[in-house]
């Protein structure tokens, strides 16, 4: 039988070609792989170590889930610095307050809204947290500009701190007091109400242990 010599060859060169392009494949594939694995795997890590920070810190608080969900998307941000996780729990606690005391104070009135006692009721919660507010931002300021050398003045600080975000605190308990038990408010109001307020009152509290974990870190 006669084989013709050149589709012999021709067939040899066809299945040398496709070796050889598979092989190239694969060589690109793990290069590809390696280079990608080379340049996510610093910030992976340093990532996860900002994530285990924050997670660890969050297990000394009361209300661990949100102040996880609350904090980690500032993980970067924060870089497991005691500081800067303080700092940015404030912030998140002083913005979910003015969104509360908008939302409260802009509950309908008159007619099919609010009685006369609800709103009342109402007025006093939004002046409380409005001094939640001016506490938060009063220990904001300080922490920002705190002096970690003067070891006297960190503690004045930090004891001045904790004492405002405790007040914050007792100011969020004190604004559902103006509602009473007695039913004189409608079930719903308080509900409406009592959702942000708690929610504020949650991160005030974690945001209290976090500070109390970070005036920790400098005691004698």
């Amino acid at each position: 039988m006669y084989i013709s010599f050149t589709s012999a060859h021709s067939s040899f060169r066809t299945k040398k070609m496709k070796t050889l392009s598979q092989i190239e494949i694969i060589f690109l594939s793990i290069a590809l792989l390696l280079f990608i694995t080379s340049s996510a795997t610093p910030s992976t890590y340093s990532n996860q170590t900002n994530l285990d920070y924050i997670k660890t810190s969050c297990n000394l608080t009361h209300y661990k889930t949100l102040c996880y969900i609350s904090l980690s998307p500032y993980a970067l941000k924060i870089d497991s610095n005691p500081q800067r996780l303080a700092v940015t729990a404030l912030n998140l606690t002083l913005s979910s307050a003015n969104s509360a005391a908008k939302f409260i104070k802009n509950i309908p009135h008159g007619r099919g809204g609010l009685t006369r006692f609800e709103a009342g009721a109402v007025a006093d919660c939004v002046e409380e947290i409005g001094d939640s507010v001016s506490e938060l931002q009063d220990s904001i300021r300080e922490l920002e500009s705190i002096n970690y050398e003067d070891s006297s003045k960190f503690e004045m600080v930090m004891s001045d701190v904790e004492t405002w975000v405790s007040a914050a605190l007792t100011d969020d308990d004190t604004c559902m007091d103006g509602f009473g038990q007695d039913g004189r408010a409608k079930a719903v109001v308080k509900d409406l109400v009592r959702r942000h307020v708690v929610k504020v009152a949650r991160l005030t509290s974690n945001a209290l242990a976090v500070i109390n974990m970070y005036a920790s870190t400098h005691e004698k």
